[in-house]
This record gives structure tokens, sequence and C-alpha cells, in this order.
């Protein structure tokens, strides 16, 4: 038996480290990693940066830093408040609020900034002048905080209620209980989607540069396009690419390997702390205010704006809006097949070379990943391998740039769904002589694919909301609906850009509401 069980598990190890399972990390790896890698070999091969170089470093990283650690911690506060308020207390209105504070998710932060500047500029309601670096934070504060909210909620809904249960039974009140016990055990969650913020507000490019704020991927642009230095706008972006790594190094950190078990086995509905009217009120108020300024203002401000023109401009949108959804589409189908490839690999030992790669990729921002891609094909120019960018070209660099930033939001999903694949369905395949590629195809993916529309549905709206990399990559005269929507931000033509924003908002609806409705459905109590 012995000599049966060694050999099993000899063979077992020979189909995880040999095979499709490690050419198909390795190509994936390739594929999500060679573009932040490119920048950073190009930023240490580059040239020292002319004048100016310095001050423009300076502000850029300033901003950069400010900003994500003063709205960073900001949003974070405001959406791990939120998640409490609506997962574990009962207040008037907490039933809406549950999928009304996710609704600034379905739009851009650039689209928020649009708004606001109508809102906040000559002519509008309230003309206090938002710009600079406060312009951007109040965006990002109002726009970002759903990250920090969602996966706080659903640590606070995966929770052991035993803890909460003994603290509300010593007598703790409800702000006490949130403090000293449902906040620690969330604190992975909180972790994870401040990490997330961060990343998203060192990443930004549109309403930090709608804003004429100097960050480090403002910077980049301006190195690149304005002063014509592409040596100094590759040490910015090697820079940008260094801190969203170092902010994924620290949330796994934060994480660690925390774990917290209750006493009980079986999971319990905890009855929702019934706050006095004056603090209802006041959660009420709090909640309220996070959704009118995520969400609700600045959406009905563009359909105010849009309405001026009688929706004229939505005429003028056809050939954005279908070059939007195909791009979007093909790109969404391409970057599925290299996550179900990487979640495939990574249910065996080689394949977690592919995850690694897929989360460098997601930590690199649009800008940095657009600046390697273009790098890799510069090398390839010089060898002789390709000609000059055409239009195909370019095409093929964005699509290769939406596979290497959103593999891993597709892979999610998938591996997710792939934990429904036990491992008596393998053996049974295995001994019906199918090899690994066979049943993945036969068996695992099938199981997985509802999770995989899901994910190719986020796929989806994030490329369709994309700005940089489709600024930097794009044919001449290729206009999406984030690159139209800018251009009209950037010459102050508010009215006209409220229409392709609202189309990008209201693409974003869809996947937003089925998250909240699926994260609902999840709370504990609801498992028996």
């Amino acid at each position: 038996m012995e000599v049966v069980a060694n050999a099993q598990r000899a063979r077992s190890f020979g189909e995880l480290a040999s095979g499709w399972p490690l050419l198909a990390a390795l190509l994936a790896a390739l594929v999500c990693a060679a573009p932040a890698l490119a920048v950073l070999f190009g930023a240490l091969d580059a040239d020292a940066a002319g004048d100016g170089a310095g001050n423009l470093l300076r502000d850029s990283v300033i901003g950069t830093v400010t900003l994500t650690l003063v709205a960073g911690a900001i949003a974070t506060v405001l959406g791990a408040a939120a998640a409490w308020l609506v997962t574990l207390c009962a207040f008037p209105g907490r039933a809406l609020f549950e999928w009304l504070l996710v609704l600034p998710l379905a739009a851009p932060v650039y689209v928020l900034a649009y708004a606001y500047g109508a809102i906040t500029g000559p002519g509008g309601p309230v003309p206090i002048g938002l710009s600079g670096l406060a312009g951007a934070g109040f965006v990002y504060v109002v726009g970002l905080y759903p990250y920090i909210y969602l996966s706080t909620r659903a640590a606070f809904v995966s929770q052991n209620v035993c803890a909460l249960e003994a603290a509300r039974a010593l007598g703790a009140g409800p702000w006490r209980t949130f403090a000293t016990v449902a906040a620690p055990l969330a604190w992975p969650g909180v972790a994870a989607g401040g990490a997330l913020a961060a990343m998203e507000i060192a990443a930004d490019y549109g309403a930090a540069a709608y804003f004429g704020a100097s960050t480090i991927t403002t910077g980049v642009f301006r190195a690149w396009f304005s002063r014509g230095e592409p040596q100094l706008a590759m040490q910015l972006a090697s820079l940008l690419l260094i801190g969203a790594l170092v902010f994924l190094w620290l949330e796994r950190a934060a994480r660690g390997r925390r774990g917290f078990a209750g006493g009980s086995a079986r999971w319990r509905a905890l009855k929702p702390i019934r706050l006095s009217p004056l603090a209802g009120l006041g959660a009420t108020a709090f909640c309220a205010t996070l959704a009118l300024l995520g969400a609700l203002i600045p959406i009905a401000w563009l359909l105010r704006l849009a309405s001026y023109r009688a929706f004229a401009d939505f005429a003028t949108l056809g050939e954005p809006l279908v070059r939007s959804l195909v791009i979007a589409g093909v790109g969404a189908a391409l970057t599925l097949a290299v996550s179900a490839v990487i979640a495939l690999a990574a249910r065996r030992l080689a394949g977690r070379i592919g995850l690694f790669a897929a989360a460098i990729g997601y930590a690199a921002p649009g800008a940095v990943t657009a600046l390697g891609a273009l790098t890799v094909f510069a090398l390839l120019r010089e060898a002789g391998v390709v000609g000059g960018i055409s239009g195909a070209a370019a095409i093929t660099m964005l699509f290769w740039v939406y596979a290497s930033r959103f593999a891993a939001a597709g892979a999610q999903p998938i591996e997710a769904g792939l934990t429904r694949v036990t491992r008596n369905m393998a053996d049974v395949g295995r001994t019906l002589g199918a090899g690994a590629l066979r049943r993945a195809w036969r068996i695992e993916l099938p199981i997985a694919a509802p999770a995989a529309v899901a994910g190719a549905l986020i796929v989806f709206v994030e490329i369709l909301k994309e700005l940089p990399a489709t600024l930097v990559l794009r044919p001449f005269d290729f206009e999406t609906l984030a690159t139209r929507a800018h251009a009209y931000a950037s010459d102050e033509r508010l009215v006209q850009a409220a229409a392709p924003s609202l189309m990008i908002t209201l693409a974003g609806l869809i996947p937003v509401i089925l998250l909240s409705r699926r994260l609902t459905r999840s709370r504990a109590g609801e498992r028996e």
C-alpha cells in the first residue's frame, strides 16, 4: 500500500510540475508581468533627465503621497463605518442603503470629477471652485469609499456572531462593540479595501489631470508628451509601479495568516443593534450623505447637463459607443481566456507563478502598463521583429495591456467557481483516461461557467472605463467613450462631456447592482 501511495504522489507531483500547467503558467506570467518588468528595467537604463526634472519629480511624488495618505485614510474610515452600520445596525433606510452605497463604483472617478467641476465651477449651484489636490482628494473620497465598504462589509458578513453577542451581553454599546470587537475581526477586509483604494488613487489620471493636481501619473504624461523626455517618464512610471507593489505587499502583510474562530460551529444571524432614535437619524444622514455625494448628485447633474442639448449629443456618440463596446467585448474575451488559464493552472503547483504575475499586472497602473508595452515594442522593433506602430499594432498592444491589467480581476471569480470541482470529479476524469487539458475543458470550466460570466462582466466594465492606457495606445483619431469624455472635459466643454460620461456610468450599474445583491444574500444566518 505504501508503494502504491508513493507512486500516486509521484505521478500527481509530475502532473503538477510539468506539462500544460507549467507552460500555461509561464505564458500567463509573461502576458501579465512583462509590461511592468519592462518599465523597471527601462528606468534602470534610462539616461539622466533634463533640467527641471527634479521639480517635476518632487511635486509629483508629494502630490501622490498626500492624496494617497489623506484621501485614502478618510475613505477607509467612511467606508468601514458605513459597512458597520448597514451590516449590523438597524436604522431607517438601512435596506435601501445596502445598494445605494455601492453606486459610486459604477462611475469612474474622472466622471465624478467632470460632474463636480460643473457643479462647483462658474455658473454652478455651488461656486466654491474645486481644484488641485483638494478637488481630486474630495472626488477620491466620495468615489472610492465603496472599495472599503464592500470588502469590510464582506468581512462583517462572514464573522461568527459569538464574539459580538458576548460583547453585547457584557454591556458594550454599538460603537464600543465596533471599536473593540467587530473592527479588529474585520481588519483583513479593511486592509484589503484600503490598499485597493490607495492603488486606485495613485493610478488615476483623469480626475487628477482635470483638477490640475500634480501626481506621478500626470507627471508621466507631462514628461512624455509636454517635455518630450521619455526617460523621465520611465523613471516616474517605475516609482509609481514600485509604490503600487509596496501597497500590495503591505495589504498582504496586514492580512497575514489571520484567522478568527468563534465559539460555535453554526452560523447564526445576529440580531441587528437597534440604534436610538437620534443615533438612527444620524446613521441615516451619514449614509445618505455618502450616497448623495458619491453617486446621486453627480449623476443627476450629468443628466441635467445632457438635457440642455435635448440629448442630441447621444446621437453623435454612435461611433465611439460602438468602438467602446467592441474593444471592451474583445478585450474582455481575451482577458478572460488568460484569466481562465491562470485560475486553472493555480489549482496545480506550477500555476502559482501565473497568480503572482497577475497580481503584479493588476497593481501596475494603466499608464505604467502602456509605457511598458511600448518599451517592449521598441525592443522588438530594434531587433527587426516588427515594423512601425500601425493601427493594428496599437490595438494589439491595447488588448495586451487590458489582459495584463485585468487578468487578476477575471481570475478571482473563476478561481472561486473552480472550488466547486471536487477531488472526486477530478479522480473520475483521470480514471477514465482524460488528461489535464481535457478535464479542464470538459469538467472544470463548465462547472465554473457562472463565475466566469461574472468575471467577464467585471472585466468588460473595467475596460470600458479605462482611460490612461487607452489615451496612450489608441490609434490616431480612434475615440472611445472614455477618451471622448476626457477630451470634452479638458476643453471645459462639460455639457458635451455629460453624454459619454453617463453612458459609461450606466454600463457600470448592472455589475454593481448584481454585486450588491450577491453580498446581501450571503449574510451569515442564511447558510444552514
